[in-house]
């Protein structure tokens, strides 16, 4: 079978051009490849299949004039892609993620068809998610100390605020339902436990870690040498914590059968297990942000940081 469909647009009507070309790859197999030959820059041409086919294609400049433009269009298996890329492309997959158990925000480097049997099936529903017109969040642009920002304010501030408010509610339900739920206390159990470990966390990136990281890109941009030697530790104790953090939060769905109210329960229990739902994802998309986002932008750093 031939691997490799070859298009000379100069002989098409630019009215046509386009069209023709996105139909042409539409119809390549998986790692197939359109080679296109031109009189000029096809440089629009790649943005427009950044635009529509983000994580679908692999572009290849053969030749690059001044007479003749070459280049070579692969489309890539979806499956292939890894956890990662499919969520940068895409935020909204993480609740596809998630409705098929596939823990992202620990397997962010791994492909999705290493990780199931079902993978295309599943991206094909991601790709298949309504999508608004801006992505909420570009993050390949965020520098380090912005990725940093936002963790706290966004993620760390929610936490704080939802604690107490979600420890309340256990609260309540303990001491009015623990008899016919018993349940109850060992939630309480649990969570009391999970808010030590996170709160203590939290604190140790807050005061330590994340202003390291911070200092690092500021010694970098700046072109200084600095002692710089236990990031990698660092991001390892924290991946470390971060598998704690998810089996914490495991055994908090176990025992709140998967976030589903009992039938004979009072109105308490939705509103604490939708709570307790809502916090668990924020949970796992703020450890996606550190685990596959600011740790590997750290260690891109590294690479460059200049040692004293």
């Amino acid at each position: 079978m031939n691997m490799k469909k070859i298009l000379d647009v100069r002989a098409i009507d630019k009215r046509f051009r386009k069209k023709i070309i996105l139909n042409l790859f539409s119809e390549l197999e998986d790692n197939h490849q359109l080679e296109l030959i031109s009189d000029h820059s096809l440089a629009p041409l790649r943005m427009l299949f950044q635009k529509e086919m983000p994580g679908f294609f692999e572009w290849k400049e053969l030749e690059n004039g001044p007479d003749i433009w070459k280049n070579a269009i692969k489309k890539v298996k979806s499956f292939t892609l890894t956890i990662n890329e499919i969520i940068r492309q895409n935020p909204y997959a993480v609740g596809v993620l998630e409705k098929y158990g596939i823990p992202y925000y620990k397997k962010g480097t791994e492909k999705l068809g290493d990780i199931t049997e079902h993978a295309q099936s599943i991206f094909m529903e991601i790709r298949d998610i309504k999508k608004i017109s801006i992505n909420p969040l570009r993050t390949d642009y965020w520098p380090v100390h912005f990725t940093v920002d936002y963790i706290v304010n966004n993620h760390h501030a929610y936490v704080r605020e939802m604690i107490p408010e979600i420890e309340s509610l256990i609260d309540h339900l303990v001491k009015v339902h623990a008899s016919t739920h018993p349940q109850l206390p060992m939630i309480s159990k649990i969570f009391s436990e999970f808010k030590a470990e996170l709160e203590e966390h939290m604190k140790d990136e807050e005061e330590t870690v994340f202003p390291s990281f911070k200092a690092l890109e500021y010694a970098v941009l700046s072109r200084q040498a600095s002692h710089h030697n236990s990031f990698d530790d660092a991001i390892n104790w924290m991946e470390e914590d971060h598998m704690l953090t998810g089996a914490s939060l495991k055994s908090m769905r176990n025992y709140c059968n998967n976030y589903v109210a009992p039938d004979d329960s009072s109105p308490g229990f939705k509103i604490l297990y939708d709570e307790l739902k809502k916090f668990e994802s924020d949970m796992l998309f703020h450890m996606h942000l550190e685990n596959n986002v600011l740790f590997q932008k750290v260690l891109d750093l590294l690479i460059m940081h200049p040692q004293s």
